[in-house]
């Protein structure tokens, strides 16, 4: 009777009301750890043996792992109105919202802004370092007598044509992962957290991150099973699991705020694709921002700005 009742009123909750039902913290916890390890684990059972040994850059490694991190996204998705919905007449709230509303499916313009423009102050100095890069690259080829190259053709060269450049990797990098990984770890993942703790904002930024943080430490299993040091792989663990736990808690707070999913997968897109400061314009030589190195005191304040100014975002820029 209550699968019949379930198979009869999934697809309403799905596009027109999803009445929310009563969640406890050890329930939306399991239930998060689940499609979290599911999300992992179909890296592994969903690919051959095969194919899992090829470099993780090989495009048929890829595929493979794209269509299955698809699989498992579709099925949180799937699964997600059995521990957010009632499916009981008797039980639930006058919740008018559908579960793709609820996961933040919509296409407001505002939010995306907003968190877009945050992020981008986050790093303004790498931003002024890639810049100065450009302006130096132009100065330099004058001074030579080399071919009149504009500042145009010079960002485009560093910048644009970098972006699918490999291909297969950063179509993992700027497409698959941010998207299946935002649709698993924030929009599936986070409703029964934020249900079951209420407005609990701190608790809920900072536990649900822990899900995604750990999703990442099969990149140091793999590590481990390249034979490589023990110093090196817990470097690594440290390193990846504060690195994703700490924008893990970045995404869930603006998704808390706007209830926007594409905000955050262009957010995620857009931190991939700018990826880790580049700090070596603090070295005079031998590094690819050295030719800067002479507004190192300028970058500097540049990075301290923008940090101060993403600080200062919050409550302000996304309130």
């Amino acid at each position: 009777m209550l699968i019949n009742n379930i198979a009869a009123k999934w697809p309403n909750t799905m596009v027109n009301s999803c009445p929310l039902r009563s969640i406890t913290f050890e329930n939306a916890f399991l239930y998060d750890l689940t499609i979290s390890m599911c999300f992992v684990l179909s890296l592994y059972m969903l690919v051959p043996a095969r194919i899992r040994n090829l470099d993780r850059n090989n495009e048929i490694l890829i595929k493979w792992r794209t269509l299955a991190s698809s699989i498992s996204a579709l099925v949180s998705v799937a699964t997600y109105p059995l521990i957010m919905c009632s499916f009981d007449d008797k039980d639930g709230d006058d919740q008018n919202s559908s579960v793709l509303q609820l996961l933040g499916i919509n296409f407001n313009i505002f939010p995306i802004v907003l968190v877009f423009a945050h992020t981008c102050i986050l790093y303004f100095g790498p931003i002024l370092a890639s810049l100065l890069e450009i302006q130096e690259i132009v100065s330099l080829q004058r001074r030579s007598g080399g071919s009149s190259t504009n500042h145009f053709e010079i960002f485009n060269e560093l910048c644009l044509s970098q972006i699918f450049d490999p291909f297969w990797p950063q179509i993992r990098n700027l497409i698959a992962a941010p998207i299946l990984e935002e649709i698993v770890f924030r929009a599936c993942l986070l409703g029964p957290l934020a249900h079951s703790l209420g407005s609990n904002t701190i608790k809920i930024v900072w536990i649900s991150p822990l899900f995604f943080g750990v999703a990442h430490m099969h990149h140091v299993i793999l590590k481990w099973g390249e034979k490589q040091s023990l110093s090196h792989i817990l470097i690594l663990f440290l390193f990846q699991f504060t690195y994703t736990t700490l924008f893990g808690a970045y995404a869930t707070y603006c998704f808390l705020k706007t209830n926007s999913l594409l905000a955050i997968v262009l957010c995620h897109i857009y931190c991939n694709y700018m990826g880790l400061p580049d700090f070596s314009f603090l070295r005079p030589q031998y590094g690819r921002l050295s030719p800067i190195h002479r507004y190192r005191k300028l970058l500097i304040f540049a990075y301290l700005v923008g940090l101060a100014g993403f600080i200062w975002g919050f409550g302000k820029i996304i309130p």
